[in-house]
């Protein structure tokens, strides 16, 4: 029932406001147009009005609910559902609805309808309230209207204050008398199917045919870019055809995430999640999506796709689907003289402020610019200056068109970026021939242009608010549009599609006054709703792009990807029932001797609660505890049963009760979670329990917030004495040719065998026995391991067991034995033998572990000399990766990286050997995927202490390495889990960098490269990182060491060799510095290294013409004192005419610092620089030299807006169409520090960074 107010649709006139004046109510024909207006596209089934005539209001004033006759209308019967008290109790209005009843019940009817309710005063129908509205009748929703309608008294006054009720005389309620008429309109929703829907039982893929991507939140556009990406069907199938695995790809290849979720939306029939994807691209949900459009994801997302494709068999083919191609031209008018450069582009970006159509954007966008008066052409020394044409035409346009429309711009004044809502129009059908070049080929013009909308991505809301949504029209046999919103999709209208996403332009207050508040609502809802990118496919290759038979696309499906998602759903699957299971049953776990011989670890076997120690690698192995489910309501003896079957000790059929209990050669101990973490075994079961469930005795006698329920199933016949009593005589053996396979096949061949000497002792608490557990420190195998259990008595001393210790272990009776308790997994301790046990305070369960005396002479110059060590070690092991890294010659200073190709002496190589042939860098013939296998060849693994110094971590990767690498030459890196190197230092311990326990599961990723010389002498050099330009937008960074305490011209002399930079162009160098993007300071060649700020970024290059201005004004010297020469230039004629015009104009002009932004000029990127501005010289002849400077060509450096900033990044846009500007004086007039600003994308390659913020994919 509805609970808001309805809308109004008469109203009492207010001062300088039109009213809108309903008609008399029994003007039946012309209120029902007034109550219900026009649904855009949904055709009318039915209309239907009805009088309910009350003559007497007071005999149902005091009702709670009144139903008038029916009336038929649309195939349903229809009725008013009066409430004259009101449906609830804190109501004092009239509650009134519309009911409808199907002529057939059934559970999925409904009806869509129209309806409006009119109060009037059957004397005087002009006194009268109508109110209407709008819904989708169901089963669940039978009656909808005004649950507040009007107060009683209000229908018995005259000109009530109620502006919704009609201002005349008479009330509506007079002589206990009153109509209600009620007005129905049924609509045929059949096109959708979803008119009114409130979505609540929706299913998308019934309904639609497709199915919705997971909102993750803070991801703006990315649901409707991939929705438009997947509905690209040859797309789709170019996707699939990219060389995936699912083993060596990972889940953060772009490319495998997107054939993953277009495999899943094809398949699944729930919404599809896009977490996966976003990981890959290194989303941070920070700001990742509000700081980038989607065009520039979309670029991005197609750079890497492109990469992904190299080498193989669709290599290119994105070009075949989104690329088309502009000419930027300059062509003079008086002679025949022209300027044109061809370029790719991937979508074309439009113009909406001031434009009301798509098709006068297209007409701005080639507009022609005149050259002419000062702003004439250089047309080379032949003709000179020229008037001339400038601009844009199109060569061809792709299949697959995407338009970005420019709804968002950075506006200085505000300092953010802004929305433009105006209204701009588009068609259904475009044809873009007028916008080609006039001189295409005639094959090419004649060919058709048409094309037709497909896709259009839209915003609603305000900048910093809004959601974004895609309608897209999937097929091209029919005419059928769906919304995709997110995890719902559903058919739409075409004006839901075109008229609904245009936008609106602003209205004044008085044009908005002069709406009614249905008209208002509608107006600001379009005000907030407008398209920001448009998709069109060439008409002509509808059949390519969009195929009605789809399974030449499914049979492309990559096979990995069905079966790996099937694991994962099963996995699932697994983990649900495991949950499920939970609730009935529940895991037990039993530690047997031969669990305890095959364990190396701390305490008794493997352990899954420390997480830290367990090794995920021996799970399901002999060292990990046999583990059955079992249902918790099982009798516990049945524990009793089922490990005596499977130890051999029971058939089948045995029946185990409790007096058969006590003659079974096995019992269960409780193995208990100590405060110190370790996993003792303690005590039987209580007798008490011995009749309890399973879940009843482990609730009982284990501590649930730590334990499992685990037990060490102690066999009387593996018990140290009873062992030793049937083994006899034997032959003693050195303990330096000690077998531990041999004490395994001792116990083994016991079998099941029971004698009748052996028995249990008591070891409950109070008694005067307890249990203990021994293991050896063997230092031949460098290793612990458990031998078995002795039943030991408290008051006797410890060394009584050395004897029984000896014969077990085959030694000699005399062999001197030390015993230590095995305390926690860092404390070991030296037990003083000639104590009793009860007095060193040891008790069931505890471990002790036994070495020889001479253990250090007999592990000889192996690793661990006793015991201690040993177990320092597995406590503070790390289990690395180690793989070489070769220095790359952009990545940092490869000067003294020994080549691993070429030997060298010994002296000054860390690599000796004998010098071969090499190939040359130029003349390499391998190809990436062997030198991936070589370097996956040459990695290794081991296991190291995190107590290790430097020098011991380069002992060991020398030890693996070719047989002459010296440790000392060796650098070494830690790579986290970014891929980002540290490079570790000669006195570091690995402890400074790891925890000193670090997981055993987890492996670290180490890399190292042989240096040529010790790296104690590397390290006395410091690594400064250099932007090498060759433009002002195009730079390659090097690392180069240098002496600590060099200066800047050492760091120079060090790139010039490293770059070759010709001997000419050395007198012309420039060094500066920049911080956040941003102008620092110029940089002196004899400046100290030591004092430059390190966070500050170092820029070098050749620049002629600054130069010459700042050391014509001594503010920097010259690199070399070699005079300039004309020469020096003759391969550069710009640079040439810059140098003389600087010389020329160096003692008047100006230099300004500069920078690039993006929308907002907070953000800076790219490499700042100072400009030179000269006098006299105009804005565009300031913008050709500049973008000469920047090495753009002239379409894409005409996308550039500039500005002038102040010191806070301030400032006002350039009017660029002002041709008689001049910069000079624009920048004379501030009374500021000023600098010059370039608003363009950042399209510069970075490398990823997990700090940086914006969107890098892998």
């Amino acid at each position: 029932m509805l609970e808001e107010e309805p809308a109004p649709v008469a109203a009492v006139a207010a001062a300088g406001v039109k009213s809108t004046v309903a008609p008399p109510a029994n003007d039946f024909e012309a209120t029902a147009n007034k109550l219900m207006k026009p649904v855009p596209d949904y055709p009318v089934k039915d209309l239907a009005h009805y009088v309910w005539e009350i003559s007497n209001w007071s005999s149902i004033a005091s009702q709670d609910k009144v139903r008038s006759p029916t009336f038929k209308c649309g195939g349903y019967e229809w009725n008013i559902l009066l409430f004259p008290r009101g449906n609830n109790s804190n109501n004092t209005s009239i509650s009134i609805y519309m009911e409808p009843h199907p002529l057939v019940e059934s559970d999925d009817w409904y009806v869509c309808a129209q309806f409006g309710l009119d109060l009037w005063n059957p004397a005087h129908p002009e006194s009268h309230l109508p109110s209407g509205s709008s819904h989708r009748f169901n089963k669940n929703e039978t009656d909808w209207g005004f649950s507040s309608l009007v107060e009683v008294h209000q229908l018995q006054i005259a000109n009530s204050s109620n502006p919704r009720i009609s201002a005349h005389l008479a009330p509506i309620l007079q002589n206990n008398k009153l109509n209600i008429t009620g007005y129905v309109k049924v609509i045929d929703d059949s096109s959708t199917g979803v008119l009114w829907h409130n979505f609540g039982d929706y299913d998308s893929k019934k309904a639609a045919g497709y199915v919705g991507l997971n909102n993750q939140g803070a991801t703006c556009y990315l649901n409707s870019l991939l929705q438009s990406y997947f509905t690209t069907k040859n797309f789709r199938e170019l996707v699939y055809k990219i060389p995936t695995s699912s083993s060596n790809a990972g889940k953060t290849s772009v490319a495998l995430s997107l054939q993953r979720i277009f495999y899943m939306l094809t398949t699944s029939n729930e919404p599809v999640g896009t977490m996966e994807l976003t990981k890959s691209f290194g989303w941070d949900s920070s700001d990742a999506f509000t700081q980038h459009d989607v065009q520039e994801l979309n670029r991005i997302l197609m750079d890497k796709l492109e990469i992904a494709m190299k080498g193989s068999a669709v290599e290119n083919s994105l070009n075949d689907i989104f690329v088309g191609k502009m000419k930027s031209y300059i062509k003079c008018v008086n002679v025949p003289y022209e300027s044109s450069r061809v370029e790719d582009f991937w979508d074309i970006q439009l113009n909406v402020k001031g434009f009301r159509t798509l098709q006068e954007s297209f007409r701005n966008y080639i507009e022609i610019e005149m050259l002419d008066g000062e702003n004439k052409y250089q047309a080379g020394d032949e003709y000179g200056y020229q008037d001339a044409k400038k601009g844009v035409v199109f060569e061809s346009f792709p299949p697959v068109l995407h338009l970005q429309l420019k709804r968002f711009e950075y506006d200085f004044m505000v300092d953010d970026l802004v929305k433009i809502d105006d209204f701009y129009e588009f068609p259904d059908k475009i044809d873009l021939k007028p916008y080609l070049d006039e001189e295409v080929p005639s094959s090419v013009k004649s060919q058709d242009w048409n094309y037709k909308l497909h896709g259009v991505l839209v915003h609603q809301g305000s900048i910093s608010n809004g959601h974004y949504y895609a309608m897209i029209k999937p097929n091209a046999e029919d005419s059928t549009w769906l919304r995709f919103d997110d995890d719902k999709v559903w058919k739409v209208t075409p004006t839901q599609v075109f008229q609904e996403n245009y936008g609106a332009n602003e209205l004044s207050q008085a044009e908005f006054a002069r709406l009614s508040r249905l008209e208002q609502q509608e107006n600001l809802i379009r005000r907030v709703t407008s398209a920001y990118m448009l998709v069109y496919y060439r008409e002509s290759e509808l059949s390519t792009i969009l195929p009605s038979d789809e399974s030449a696309i499914t049979l492309t499906i990559p096979q990995h990807i069905p079966e790996q998602i099937e694991h994962e759903i099963q996995e699932r699957k697994r983990i649900e029932q495991s949950m499920e299971e939970a609730v009935y049953f529940m895991n037990a776990k039993f530690i047997t001797t031969k669990t305890f011989n095959n364990f190396s670890g701390f305490d008794l076997a493997l352990d899954s609660t420390v997480n830290k120690l367990y090794d995920d690698s021996l799970a399901g192995t002999l060292a990990d505890p046999l583990t059955v489910k079992v249902a918790k309501d099982d009798p516990y003896l049945s524990l009793y049963k089922l490990i005596g079957e499977k130890l051999g000790y029971l058939a089948e059929d045995s029946i185990v009760d409790q007096q058969s209990l006590a003659s079974l050669p096995f019992r269960l101990v409780n193995t208990m979670h100590r405060n110190n973490h370790t996993n003792r075994a303690d005590t039987p079961i209580d007798p008490s329990l011995v009749g309890s469930t399973i879940v009843q005795a482990y609730s009982k006698s284990f501590n649930r917030k730590y334990d499992e329920m685990v037990f060490f199933v102690e066999e009387v016949n593996k018990e140290m004495r009873n062992l030793n009593r049937i083994k006899g005589t034997y032959t003693a053996v050195d303990p330096a040719d000690f077998n531990f396979a041999d004490i395994v096949h001792n116990i083994e061949s016991v079998g099941t065998t029971v004698s009748k000497e052996n028995s249990f002792v008591d070891i409950d608490d109070g008694s005067t026995h307890i249990l203990i557990f021994i293991k050896y420190f063997d230092p031949i195998a460098q290793e612990v391991k458990g031998l078995t259990h002795i039943a030991v008595a408290k008051h006797d001393p410890i060394k009584l067991i050395i004897k029984d210790i000896n014969k077990f272990l085959n030694f000699d009776d005399s062999q001197e034995l030390e015993l230590y308790e095995e305390l926690s997994h860092s404390k070991i301790e030296k037990i003083d033998s000639t104590l009793t046990f009860e007095k060193h305070e040891l008790s069931n369960g505890d471990i002790i572990t036994v070495q020889t005396s001479n253990v250090a002479e007999i592990a000889g110059d192996r690793k661990f000399k006793d015991v201690r060590e040993y177990y320092k070690f597995l406590l503070t092991r790390m289990h690395i990766l180690v793989k070489p890294f070769k220095a790359e010659i952009d990545e940092e200073d490869s000067d003294f990286v020994a080549d691993e190709n070429e030997g060298s002496n010994g002296a000054t190589n860390g690599v000796n050997g004998e010098k071969g042939t090499n190939t040359s860098e130029d003349d390499e013939i391998t190809t990436h995927e062997i030198e991936v296998a070589k370097q996956i060849s040459k990695s290794f693994d081991f296991w190291i202490s995190t107590l290790s110094t430097y020098q011991e971590l380069a002992q060991e990767i020398a030890a693996k390495l070719e047989p002459n690498v010296h440790p000392d030459y060796l650098r070494i890196f830690i790579v986290n889990h970014q891929g980002v190197r540290h490079p570790l230092k000669s006195h570091h311990q690995l402890s400074q960098i790891f925890p000193k326990i670090c997981p055993v599961n987890q492996v670290y990723s180490f890399e190292y490269e042989i240096l040529n010389i010790k790296l104690k002498d590397y390290e006395n050099l410091k690594a400064v990182k250099v932007h090498w330009l060759s433009s002002l937008l195009q730079y390659q960074v090097f690392e180069l060491l240098v002496p600590k305490k060099g200066l800047v011209s050492d760091l120079i002399n060090k790139l010039i060799h490293k770059v070759k930079i010709p001997k000419k162009d050395h007198k012309h160098i420039l060094v500066w510095s920049g911080k956040n993007k941003s102008y620092n300071d110029l940089i002196k060649f004899d400046k100290p290294i030591e004092s430059i700020d390190e966070r500050l970024d170092l820029y070098v290059g050749v620049f002629p013409a600054e130069v010459e201005i700042l050391s014509s004004h001594d503010m920097i010297k010259r690199f070399t004192e070699e005079p300039v020469s004309l020469e020096d230039f003759e391969d550069d004629e710009f640079k040439k005419q810059e140098y003389l015009t600087a010389k020329k104009l160096s003692k008047t002009l100006n230099l300004i610092p500069a920078f690039h932004f993006y929308k907002n000029s907070n953000f800076h990127h790219g490499v700042p620089f100072i400009l030179a501005v000269y006098p006299e010289e105009t804005f565009s002849e300031t913008k050709d030299r500049l973008r000469k400077k920047l090495g753009l060509g002239i379409q894409a450096f005409d996308k550039i807006k500039f500005a002038l900033a102040d010191s806070q990044d301030k400032g006002v846009y350039i009017d660029h169409e002002n041709n008689d500007l001049v910069l000079f004086d624009e920048v004379g007039k501030s009374q500021t520090n000023i600098s010059f600003a370039l608003d363009h994308p950042d399209r510069t390659p970075r490398r990823q960074n997990p700090f940086d913020k914006g969107i890098s994919i892998n």
